[in-house]
Formats: C-alpha cells, sequence, structure tokens
C-alpha cells in the first residue's frame, strides 16, 4: 500500500492581475494523453462545491513522478512544486481568481507516497467557469497543463457530491470492491435529506469489430436492477456499503440524473492481475473455440498459460506479449472506463488492438484517431462520438465501417502469429 502524505496549504498565494482568457484550440494534436508516462507528473483532481460561495479543488501527486534531488549541503532529498491556476467565468470570458502557490516536499525518489493537497475557489451559483491549472516539477523544470470545467449550472451534478474512503479520505477514482466503505458528502446548499440510488450490472457485451454493421452489433439493454432511496446525516453525509458488482449511480431527482457513480468492476481495478480477468480481453484475439475453452477451463491459469505460449512458441516471446498487451487493458482501464470497464468500450477495443494512435483530435463532441500519417493514404482514422450517459461523462462509440476489415484482420493476425502490432 502507497503511503499519502496530506499537504496542508497554509501557502502564500499570489494573486495575478485579472485578464482575460483565450481558449485553446481545438485543432491540436493531443495524442499525449494516451500515452503513459509522457506526462510524467500526472496529477488527479477532483472539483466539489461545497456551499453557494465556495469550491474546492483537491488535487493528487504521485511521489514517484516527480524529481527529488540533494543539494551539496543539504542530508535530505527534496523536491519543488508550483501549481498556478486561472479561473474564467464562461459567459463573460473574465478572469474571476488567479494564483500561484508553490510548496517543498522532502523524501526520495524510491518514496511512494501521495500528494494531496486543496485549493479553495470562489464561485457563484448557476455559472460555469474554465479552470486551467498548471503543475510544474520545477527540479525536473517540467509542467502540465489542464482545462477543466466548473460546473455550478445546478446543485444536483457530480461536482456537489465528494466521496471520501473508509479513511474519509478523497477518493480521485470512484472504483472500489465489494464490502468497501464509502462516504458520500453534499452540497451544503441542496435542501434534499435523500438521495436516489441506482445498481446497474455491469454483465453487458463488449465491443465488436469496427467493420461490424449496426444490424450485427447486441442490443446493450442497460436498465437498473435495483433502486432504493438513502438518507443523509446532520452532517450533509452519507454512508454506505459497496455490495454487488456493478455501478452504484447516485441522484437526487426522479426527472434529473445527474449525480455521481460508483464502480465495483474487478478486484485490483484496472490492474488486470488473476486468470480470470485475463480471460475476457483475450475474446478480441481468440476464435470463438478458443474462448470457450479459456472460459470453461477448470484451471483457468494453465488454459491462459497454454494459450499464449501457443501464439507465442516460447516462453520468453509469450512473456512479451502478455506484458505489452495487459498493459493495453490496464491502459485501457484508466483511460476509457464508461459504465463498462474500459477494455470493453469502443475506444478500449481500438487502443488495445492497434496501440496508441500517432494523432488525437479531441472536442467535446467527438474524438479522432489516425494510425500512421496525417493526410496520408494509408493511414487509418477512426472517429469516436461522445454518447449522453446519464452515469459516465466518458462514453464514445466508434462510427463502425466495412473499410476497417482488413487492417483489423491485420493487426488480430498479427497477435496471433506471436507479434505486437
Amino acid at each position: 500500500m502507497k503511503s499519502k502524505l496530506v499537504i496542508i496549504l497554509s501557502l502564500i498565494a499570489i494573486v495575478y492581475g485579472c485578464s482575460s482568457s483565450k481558449n485553446t484550440t481545438t485543432n491540436k494534436n493531443v495524442a499525449g494523453i494516451y500515452m503513459p508516462g509522457l506526462n510524467l507528473i500526472n496529477p488527479s483532481y477532483k472539483i466539489f462545491h461545497k456551499n453557494d460561495t465556495l469550491s474546492e479543488l483537491y488535487f493528487r501527486l504521485n511521489s514517484e513522478n516527480i524529481l527529488y534531488t540533494k543539494k551539496r549541503n543539504d542530508t535530505a532529498f527534496s523536491a519543488n512544486i508550483l501549481i498556478k491556476y486561472e479561473l474564467t467565468d464562461k459567459a463573460t470570458e473574465t478572469l474571476t481568481d488567479s494564483a500561484s502557490i508553490s510548496f517543498t516536499d522532502h523524501g526520495n525518489n524510491n518514496q511512494k507516497k501521495f500528494l494531496d493537497g486543496l485549493i479553495k475557489l470562489k464561485t457563484s451559483p448557476k455559472k460555469m467557469y474554465d479552470l486551467v491549472i498548471t503543475v510544474n516539477d520545477l527540479t525536473r523544470d517540467h509542467y502540465i497543463k489542464k482545462r477543466l470545467t466548473v460546473n455550478r449550472s445546478d446543485i444536483y451534478n457530480h461536482q456537489n457530491y465528494l466521496i471520501l474512503d473508509s479513511n474519509k479520505s478523497v477518493v480521485f477514482k470512484n472504483h472500489f470492491n465489494t464490502n468497501d466503505k464509502v462516504y458520500i458528502k453534499k452540497n451544503e446548499a441542496n435542501p434534499a435529506n435523500t438521495i436516489n440510488l441506482k445498481y446497474y450490472s455491469t454483465k453487458l457485451p463488449i465491443a465488436k469489430p469496427p467493420f461490424t454493421t449496426d444490424a450485427e452489433q447486441e442490443t446493450k439493454a442497460f436498465r437498473p436492477q435495483l433502486t432504493s432511496q438513502l438518507n443523509f446525516d446532520s452532517t450533509n453525509t452519507l454512508t454506505y456499503i459497496i455490495k454487488d458488482k456493478g455501478l452504484y449511480h447516485f441522484h437526487a431527482l426522479e426527472n434529473n440524473s445527474a449525480g455521481p457513480t460508483l464502480y465495483n468492476f474487478q478486484e485490483h481495478f484496472p490492474k488486470v492481475q488473476s486468470p480470470e480477468n485475463m480471460i475476457g480481453p483475450m475474446r478480441y484475439i481468440s476464435t470463438k473455440k478458443e474462448y470457450a475453452l479459456l472460459t470453461e477451463s477448470e484451471n483457468k491459469k494453465l488454459a491462459v498459460d497454454k494459450h499464449w505460449i501457443n501464439v507465442a512458441e516460447s516462453n520468453e516471446r509469450a512473456r512479451t506479449l502478455i506484458r505489452a498487451y495487459y498493459t493495453r487493458v490496464e491502459n485501457a482501464n484508466n483511460y476509457f472506463t464508461s459504465y463498462l470497464e474500459g477494455w470493453k468500450t469502443d475506444r478500449g477495443l481500438i487502443y488495445i488492438i492497434y496501440g496508441t494512435p500517432n494523432v488525437v483530435y479531441k472536442n467535446k463532441d467527438y474524438e479522432n484517431w489516425i494510425y500512421g500519417e496525417e493526410n496520408n493514404m494509408m493511414s487509418i482514422s477512426f472517429v469516436f462520438h461522445k454518447v449522453e450517459n446519464p452515469v459516465s461523462n466518458n462514453d464514445f462509440s466508434l462510427s463502425r465501417s466495412p473499410v476497417f476489415k482488413s487492417s483489423w484482420f491485420r493487426a488480430v493476425d498479427s497477435w496471433r502469429n506471436g507479434r505486437v502490432y
């Protein structure tokens, strides 16, 4: 288990002069967002609207992604971090708040811990804001900038709820295991003392190949299997224990499905650490007969090992294939999880088989992935359109076409012949 270091930000904030904020262009290649390790700092963020005037930005940095050094006369290693943010009113395009925060953490490059912090933002109800936040590892001279939407349009969307784990620590990814205790805090301005819970099973079909027609695709019946109503206590907190595998979607109003979702997919998610969980993603590169043998085998580990060794024709090559394939599966779970595990989604399917795209164009409605050189006739282009989903803001559907058939089988054949594609 990684230890956690909470940074109490009793820090000096240097407020910048206000100026208008420009939107970043949407015609920019952002393929780096799907390249693990490229953005070394890789912070996590969580926005929570505490009341009518205060929003809280929680952030988490992983010490493994930060450079610690020791000066000549020092006895300990340290890292220096600078965080800058700009909060802009979307409607008026005026800068309403900005600051610079710096801190030093003592440790070393082998230490595994989280650096958690909190930034308080002055916001107003019924407004939408752009929040641009830049985290700079000053020692490495490396920074990452991210744009977040601060949604104060109502008091019921997911930013009005803060998820805490059994230790009352902020949760940055809502992934839990069976019997985990969860705390949910609501916006103090929300007058409702109850909240609705809908439970969904995740036993749903995986993505079909990119050349599959609509008629060939299975209908995804996504309906709640259980509904209930839960109560908040006097501290605006709800305590809940995760039970079965599935999705737990909370929302305040029957006619408004906005609210947080908790996920219980498999143990150790998003990692794949058991033979049983290794079998599912193998469906993309196995025949129906091969897949049936894997799923029906009494000794799943032996069956999985045998399959990969037969494909690779040697133990060493099998280990290389397994490492490459399941690294992509884990990355797909990290990047593309929606109401399905990331590996089951359309983007997860393409990412696992083809790898990281060379070019990614992204906006709020779609993503365009290009494999190969842009404007090259031999390149492959996949377009994913955003799907409105009450339980996830990360649901995208692939525009399928028969033109992908040859490239798909070429990629699958590469895996089946023991070569990473």
